[in-house]
């Protein structure tokens, strides 16, 4: 097996069924041809400097965040570029922002927590559920099932720790000069938790990055379009000096 780790960090209330599909194509076939695949369980972590410890003990070279995922990997990146400038050769950032929240984003997260202190979470409703994903794939149970799942098994408690753990977050733009590895941003057209802007705001504050947008396409990125996600891995890695091709 190839000595080439990949960590796959997932984000809020989601584990490894969210990167599956993904895997599961034919690019992403090659992929686990090309790399030793590994998950990072943040979900199991109780506070950020453990989740940010269980992606430094997996001492990969090649790092892909989704979400909350994403802005953890970046803080791991801009610390090991103090420490090991030359350790991580890549970094994929999917559907996140290495921003702070907003005034606004604040007081919802702030409205939240404070009624998850007094009340159990019972799950995503349909509702919440369209706030994440495409309109085209509400009806879609490759989609809607796995977040369902993972929702509903991880539940209340790590829902109420990631979103503690990640309310008062430092935004991170001004130290993205820092990273020195090719970066690969990937982003949704109708992503309502991270707009455009965001990643544009990254793309421009790397010193080597490329942005994709994908169309009609919201939050959930990996669920949504598996085939595209890898396809777009599989090129961006071959360009990091990576083969991966047909095992």
């Amino acid at each position: 097996m190839s000595a080439k780790k990949l960590l796959l960090v997932p984000g809020t209330l989601c584990d490894e069924r969210l990167w599956l599909p993904m895997l599961s194509t034919t690019a992403g076939q090659q992929l686990q041809s090309a790399f030793t695949i590994q998950h990072a369980n943040i979900w199991q972590a109780q506070h950020r400097a453990l989740m940010l410890d269980a992606i430094a003990k997996a001492e990969a070279e090649h790092l892909v965040g989704f979400s909350l995922g994403g802005y953890l990997l970046l803080s791991h990146a801009i610390s090991a570029a103090a420490t090991k400038p030359k350790h991580i050769k890549s970094l994929v950032l999917i559907a996140c922002s290495a921003g702070a929240l907003t005034a606004e984003e604040q007081k919802m997260r702030q409205q939240t927590l404070n009624w998850l202190q007094h009340h159990r979470y019972q799950g995503m409703s349909q509702k919440r559920l369209s706030e994440f994903v495409h309109r085209s794939q509400l009806n879609n149970p490759a989609v809607t099932t796995p977040i369902l799942a993972m929702d509903k098994e991880l539940g209340h408690q790590v829902l109420l720790n990631q979103l503690t753990q990640t309310s008062n977050r430092p935004s991170l733009l001004e130290a993205l000069d820092q990273i020195q590895c090719p970066v690969l941003i990937i982003g949704a057209a109708d992503d309502q938790k991270v707009p455009l802007a965001a990643l544009e705001q990254m793309a421009a504050a790397c010193k080597d990055a490329t942005l994709e947008v994908l169309p009609h396409c919201g939050h959930m990125l990996p669920l949504e379009q598996p085939e595209q996600l890898a396809l777009l891995l599989s090129s961006f890695y071959q360009s990091c000096g990576v083969v991966v091709s047909e095992a």
